[in-house]
């Protein structure tokens, strides 16, 4: 500690000695019963209550972030779960229609989903012996540019005439989706569309580690039927 008079040393200096010397109230413990701070209430409380009511409030805090861990956890493990049983479903597809209709019909029964829509991106002459939905690489530029250079997936809200685009039949109850783009060796094949009535079902920004694998296990069973 500085040999300067009382009055000339600062609050910052006391603040690093104590830093500096963590172990200053082991030797001196009976400061802890004479300093007082002033408490939310009014009331003064000393520096070991203090301290006390700090380390609670800590302990309530660490307890909650690992309660907010363990519950999603538990909810990954829930999504891991449906998702090894849909792609195990997949795998056993027979056809293309097969393989659509397995997907749309697991994801609106497991995942609660309102609308789920399939879409083929090429020539519609290429797949007249599919009853999939089939665009043009050129429609979907024109009607929805981002989604042909992006890999990643685009959720949130969407305006209505890209809801009537993304969803072939849409009555307009759409009120949030999510867009997966699969890809084949970087070219876009097709466009995976899952909606809900929920406007805060799917949220921009969300996690889609898990969709994202659905989109690659897709991507390697299209060649098998198309």
């Amino acid at each position: 500690m500085s040999t300067d008079t009382l009055d000339d040393i600062t609050a910052e200096q006391v603040a690093r000695y104590l830093i500096e010397n963590p172990t200053f109230f082991l030797k001196h413990e009976n400061l802890l019963a004479d300093l007082y701070l002033p408490h939310a209430s009014g009331e003064a409380v000393s520096l070991l209550e203090r301290q006390v009511s700090l380390l609670r409030e800590r302990n309530i805090d660490m307890r909650k972030r690992a309660n907010d861990m363990l519950e999603q956890g538990q909810r990954n493990d829930v999504l891991f779960q449906k998702t090894r049983s849909l792609v195990l479903n997949l795998l056993e597809s027979r056809s293309l229609n097969d393989l659509i209709k397995r997907l749309s019909a697991y994801c609106s029964e497991e995942f609660q989903l309102d609308a789920v829509q399939f879409t083929l991106i090429g020539s519609p002459e290429a797949f007249r012996t599919s009853q999939c939905r089939v665009v043009t690489l050129a429609d979907l530029s024109q009607r929805m540019p981002s989604l042909v250079s992006t890999s990643a997936c685009v959720s949130g809200i969407f305006r209505a005439e890209e809801l009537n685009f993304l969803f072939a039949c849409n009555q307009g109850s759409t009120a949030s989706a999510i867009v997966l783009p699969i890809r084949q060796q970087e070219k876009l094949s097709a466009i995976l569309t899952m909606g809900s009535d929920d406007p805060h079902y799917f949220k921009a920004g969300m996690d889609t580690l898990f969709l994202g694998f659905i989109g690659d296990v897709i991507a390697r069973l299209l060649p098998r039927f198309t």
